[in-house]
């Protein structure tokens, strides 16, 4: 039941991570003055590409797709990733980033630790 619960909570938070995306929230890492913030636009595909793959994470997530798993699991450390490089990059290091980028990075962290607790990597066995 754990594992299911924790599966679940995944699957809730890659929509939120979608929904941010959408919102507002992560495309591009930009310099906004003195701390590091983030921007995006709904006209780039990336955008899009990056919203409906959170998207079918969650489905996949939902539905117990061993498949779900690995792909949320490759999906948000290629995110944090290049979220992190992007932040040790900037000139300014180490400065705080911005609200935004500590809640997209918050999320995936997050997200992380629900795919590794004990036996939700059991609970996707489709």
């Amino acid at each position: 039941m754990i594992g299911l619960t924790a599966i679940r909570l995944a699957a809730l938070v890659a929509v939120a991570y979608a929904l941010l995306l959408l919102s507002g929230g992560l495309i591009g890492v930009a310099g906004g003055g003195s701390r590091l913030s983030l921007s995006v636009s709904l006209a780039q595909p990336v955008t899009w590409l990056m919203a409906l793959l959170s998207l079918l994470i969650a489905w996949a997530l939902w539905s117990r797709y061993a498949w779900g798993w690995w792909l949320g699991l490759a999906a948000a450390l290629f995110q944090l990733w290049r979220i992190v490089s992007a932040i040790i990059a900037r000139p300014g290091y180490p400065q705080l980033p911005s609200p935004g980028t500590l809640l997209v990075l918050g999320l995936l962290v997050a997200f992380l630790i629900l795919l590794f607790l004990p036996r939700a990597r059991a609970a996707c066995s489709r």
